[in-house]
């Protein structure tokens, strides 16, 4: 009797014994990737051999593929691309982020860590970014963990939706789909242990929760999940979009981030004898998640069309509060047990970039630990109805004017990746602000 492979399977061990491990999984090409500005998958896919030659130095990429914008166009101004006449990084096999493809039998895929040729980190790595306050947090005598929950849309390959109507947790909507979930699940199963699904809100819209982990793990789960999705949907000739707001008037995609903090093998954010369970790191972590969110709302929310997303009423929270179990705060405290207890931060849409997210989030909680920042009151109700609570910022050019002002973040989240950040949305950012759309010329071309 044959016993049923369980997913994920990633490789565990020295790196000097990899290679073994490959050929003992019949592997023939092992992708070698690395994540830009955008949260865009890139990389190479290489033969065992070639790869085996990649192992101990890595291998070269011209490093304007880290300079690119959403649609792949060199940004000019970053520490990328003219500036260093179009030279290479190296990407080096990050082991502990090997595993098997599900949906391509005899793939492997491993992320890279970026370094430039003289081995230097590439300090505006997105998950350069996240290593670096995540050792911030270890020198505190913390180790975070995080989990995300996407939300997205299941389209048609000319991206229509293919449902109608409003049925969210509905098991007979989800019955109409069983072929095509039970196929994107079993391929991202190979990134994730996937812990539920539903259909969500929106027609076609479901949502995946990530099991918990660490958060640089998370972080990588979440990331290859997300690909790893859209490239199994075109598979079965469909389309997957994360995108925040793809229909004017259906609900958006979110990416909500739990995260906690343990110490000693215990979760530093609870406190039984706390009347909300909650720690005096807890407290802290929230005060400094909310006194830096503004600043850092261009990274939370990082294109034009986040900001469509943000429509009180249809939980995207635009209210700078923290709540207990509130879904209308952007921090809504999850405190049903000791171990379980956490801070989830829901101001994400699905089109966040999940490694900048963590890193910024961490960050801002971390300075809140540090300097002992209390949050303000704690919130209840429905906060997208209150007029009296302050809002996050609804516009692309003022959120990253804040980022760009901001000291904190420079020193928290490095001045290479500020500076290579503020670069390629800025040039986004001015060409959205210069196209005109169809919309707008139907609108107003007849009468004025």
């Amino acid at each position: 009797m044959t016993t049923e492979r369980q997913w994920p399977v990633r490789y565990v061990g020295d790196p000097a014994h990899a290679l073994k491990w490959l050929r003992h999984e019949g592997i023939e090409r092992v992708r070698l990737e690395w994540v830009d500005y955008n949260g865009i998958a890139r990389g190479k896919a290489f033969t065992l051999a070639q790869f085996e030659r990649a192992l101990d130095h890595g291998y070269a990429f011209c490093a304007a593929a880290l300079a690119f914008d959403t649609q792949a166009n060199v940004v000019p101004g970053t520490d990328f691309a003219e500036t260093i006449g179009y030279g290479d990084f190296v990407a080096v096999p990050d082991f502990s982020t090997m595993r098997l493809l599900r949906h391509e039998p005899g793939v492997a895929l491993v992320m890279g860590d970026l370094v430039w040729p003289d081995h230097r980190p590439v300090g505006g790595d997105p998950r350069y970014v996240l290593k670096k306050v995540t050792e911030d947090a270890r020198g505190l005598g913390f180790e975070p963990m995080a989990a995300a929950e996407f939300e997205f849309y299941m389209l048609d390959r000319e991206h229509r939706l293919i449902d109608s109507g409003t049925q969210a947790y509905s098991s007979q909507k989800r019955a109409m789909w069983l072929a095509e979930e039970h196929a994107l699940f079993d391929a991202v199963t190979a990134h994730a242990d996937i812990e539920a699904g539903h259909y969500e809100y929106g027609p076609g819209q479901y949502e995946i929760n990530i099991r918990y982990r660490d958060i640089i793990g998370a972080a990588d789960d979440s990331h290859l999940f997300r690909t790893t999705m859209k490239e199994a949907a075109i598979a079965i000739d469909r389309r997957v979009t994360f995108m925040a707001k793809p229909f004017d008037k259906k609900t958006g995609n979110s990416c909500h981030v739990h995260l906690s903090l343990e110490k000693g093998g215990r979760n530093a954010f609870a406190d039984r004898g706390d009347p909300l369970g909650l720690s005096e790191t807890c407290r802290h972590f929230i005060g400094g998640a909310l006194a830096h969110m503004k600043e850092l709302t261009a990274i939370f929310f990082p294109n034009a069309n986040s900001y469509r997303r943000l429509v009180p009423g249809l939980f995207a929270p635009i209210s700078l509060a923290w709540g207990v179990d509130n879904r209308t705060a952007a921090l809504r405290v999850i405190n049903e047990s000791e171990a379980a207890t956490r801070v989830e931060l829901r101001v994400c849409g699905g089109d966040a970039h999940v490694h900048l997210a963590f890193a910024a989030y961490l960050a801002a909680g971390l300075d809140g630990i540090k300097n002992r920042i209390e949050p303000h009151k704690l919130a209840s109700g429905d906060l997208d109805a209150d007029g009296k609570v302050e809002r996050l910022p609804d516009d692309w050019g003022r959120a990253l004017d804040m980022l760009e002002g901001s000291a904190w973040a420079r020193q928290a989240l490095g001045p290479a990746f500020i500076k290579n950040y503020l670069a390629i949305k800025r040039y986004e950012y001015d060409n959205w602000r210069r196209t005109v759309t169809t919309e707008e010329r139907d609108f107003y071309i007849e009468w004025l």
